[in-house]
């Protein structure tokens, strides 16, 4: 599936492999790396991509004068944890000014120019085997930035339809790393695979939406890993007077929780499934592959909205957007647009299918209905459960 960097590593190992050497818990973990992951072949170019933005072509206007005042309003209150020595959280940068801006771009491994621009960056936009390399470090200091864009889409639902906008938010780091949450002999062997903080480069597929209808705000959805969650306003959480959701961005993994000023634990996975839904509901029954993202949200950050084209490479660069690395799954990343599944792009169904408001019971259930996995895509019969869910609890929709 996507990077192994949003993979939770945390096995349940036999005691006796506590003794195990440097060498062979390295080699388990490349076991565990090869056998989770995709190849080194971009995500954009899977299945149903091309098919999805063919029908629905991405805009080639910044968002206009009105929709920006609407980011404006619901941009989010964004937190970051301070650590033992006063060191803030790594914020979010600026994607072209200290991302782009420091690197070289090559074109089937042919250097192209390693001054690399906007305009540079969007003429290979299209191009599979084009590849952007950053020569920076995983910290970096830069203005925070964060990229703001409007969509519409509509819920159909029992022969009604739902007209809905949303206020989409995009956050950029310079690198992606593991989860915070993992046990010694874990973190030792990775360590020695690569490094825990910088386990690909870039990672600007860390965002939220707000869905609006009949502007009133609906629900808020934030990408966790390879999947997303929903939050239903006045039922799961209350949105603030000032309309600003709040967040914190988790340690070094880089995704957003609702905001708690207390260091929390969240329990990851890479993918929901059946399987896992149990541990990311109530944090028991752990799977092979699962651990915790870990947020404390000591200090708000101060931060600018950038607009984009939907069409700017930001979205739909085809490549990729950081380095190759010897393991599978730390090359870097497509456009930030290729961040779910093909059957899985429609906002609105991000929206619903990210709702589990149900028993684990109920949600596995759902679940089971809505992936195929041996055709990479998704089933009516899991979509419809969740429209259903959905419906049930938005107030506003009712």
């Amino acid at each position: 599936m996507m990077a192994v960097s949003e993979i939770s590593l945390q096995p349940r190992l036999r005691s006796h492999l506590t003794r195990m050497s440097a060498r062979l818990a390295l080699s388990w973990v490349v076991l565990v790396i090869t056998s989770c992951t995709a190849s080194s072949e971009s995500f954009a170019n899977r299945p149903g991509f091309r098919e999805y933005f063919n029908q629905y072509p991405p805009s080639t206007a910044v968002p206009n004068e009105k929709q920006q005042q609407l980011l404006e309003k619901y941009k989010p209150r964004i937190y970051r944890a301070i650590d033992s020595s006063g060191i803030a959280q790594q914020g979010p940068v600026d994607f072209y000014r200290s991302y782009i801006s420091d690197g070289k771009l090559l074109d089937d491994g042919e250097l192209v120019s390693q001054q690399v621009t906007q305009a540079l960056l969007n003429q290979y936009r299209d191009n599979p085997t084009a590849r952007f390399i950053y020569k920076g470090t995983y910290r970096k200091d830069s203005d925070a930035v964060v990229y703001a864009r409007f969509d519409s889409d509509t819920l159909q639902y029992n022969g009604n339809s739902y007209p809905l906008e949303f206020l989409s938010y995009n956050l950029v780091f310079p690198a992606s790393g593991l989860l915070k949450g993992l046990g010694g002999l874990q973190t030792a062997a990775l360590t020695i695979a690569g490094s825990l903080n910088d386990w690909h480069q870039l990672d600007h597929y860390v965002g939220l939406s707000i869905a609006l209808y009949r502007d009133i705000p609906v629900a808020v959805t934030l990408q966790q890993h390879n999947y997303q969650t929903s939050y239903i306003f006045n039922k799961d959480l209350e949105l603030p007077d000032d309309h600003r959701v709040q967040v914190d961005i988790a340690m070094r993994s880089n995704e957003l929780y609702l905001h708690n000023e207390k260091e929390t634990r969240h329990p990851a996975v890479s993918f929901i499934s059946q399987d896992n839904i149990e541990f990311i509901k109530t944090g028991s029954n752990k799977p092979f592959m699962a651990g915790f993202d870990i947020t404390r949200g000591d200090q708000e950050i101060d931060y600018s909205l950038a607009f984009l084209a939907q069409s700017d490479a930001f979205y739909q660069f085809k490549g990729h957007l950081g380095k190759s690395r010897l393991l599978p799954g730390r090359d870097g990343p497509p456009g930030a647009d290729y961040v779910t599944l093909p059957g899985l792009m429609p906002r609105a169904l991000r929206l619903v299918t990210g709702y589990r408001p149900g028993s684990v019971e109920h949600e596995q259930q759902k679940l089971s209905g809505l992936f195929d996995f041996s055709t990479f895509s998704v089933k009516a019969e899991g979509i419809n459960a969740a429209i259903e869910d959905f419906i049930k609890d938005a107030d506003a929709l009712n």
